[in-house]
């Protein structure tokens, strides 16, 4: 069950995360309690404030969502790798492999004029980085732009604008070539979903916080609200009214 809980006080929503751990803990104590948070920065100030609260703060996770949601994918679908290709760290090297010979292609001259005042290998990391970057913003907020290209269409890119399509297309072919899956966070919402409802207990977490993070993608929400199905979700959420 999807539970949310709203507070305009990050510490009300601490002390009900706290009351909850103590007062309900986990059937089994070597399985991990699972906290989502929004940055590393929350994570390390949770985990002190449960060992100052509590006494210990041990065997407690704080993933990030597209990490936990990966993870999870990972555990009940049989073909998806624990990394994915499409990771951004991923498509930055194959980027500097692919794009420079890409570059000779008209519809890439807005990338072209770019490298053409520097061509060392660090300008061109640094374009790859921020493409992959901008790719990856794609595939967890515009899923539908994602599909849009692989299935040979160009929309909703006009103009100077074209490459993105046609090179997402190179980075599907390339990946596709090594033989390496094609999954990725924008074509996995579907079979996850339904691998949910044939998952045995154990690869369901008993039960997930979701701990002051502000926003979730679209697709997130839904993968959260069918896992929720399965198991308590708890949502506290910062709410900025009285």
């Amino acid at each position: 069950m999807l539970k949310v809980y709203h507070s305009n006080s990050l510490d009300v929503l601490r002390d009900l995360l706290v009351e909850m751990i103590c007062l309900d803990p986990l059937s089994d104590p070597f399985r991990p309690e699972q906290i989502l948070v929004q940055s590393p920065g929350m994570a390390q100030w949770l985990k002190l404030e449960l060992a100052q609260r509590i006494g210990i703060s041990a065997n407690v996770e704080f993933p990030l969502p597209a990490s936990f949601l990966w993870r999870t994918f990972s555990e009940l679908l049989t073909d998806v790798p624990e990394r994915s290709a499409y990771s951004k760290e991923s498509m930055t090297w194959i980027l500097m492999r692919i794009l420079p010979e890409q570059l000779l292609d008209d519809h890439y001259q807005a990338l072209a004029l770019y490298m053409d005042d520097d061509q060392t290998a660090l300008r061109l990391y640094h374009l790859c980085g921020k493409i992959a970057d901008l790719f990856d913003q794609y595939l967890v907020y515009r899923p539908d732009w994602i599909a849009q290209w692989e299935g040979g269409e160009n929309a909703p890119a006009v103009d100077d604008q074209l490459w993105q399509p046609i090179l997402w297309r190179a980075i599907v072919s390339d990946t596709q070539a090594r033989s390496l899956p094609h999954w990725h966070r924008a074509n996995m919402f579907e079979a996850f979903i339904e691998a949910i409802s044939a998952a045995p207990t154990q690869r369901i977490p008993q039960r997930l916080f979701v701990f002051g993070i502000s926003a979730l993608p679209d697709n997130y929400l839904q993968a959260l609200e069918h896992l929720g199905k399965r198991c308590d979700i708890h949502l506290m959420v910062a709410n900025p009214c009285r």
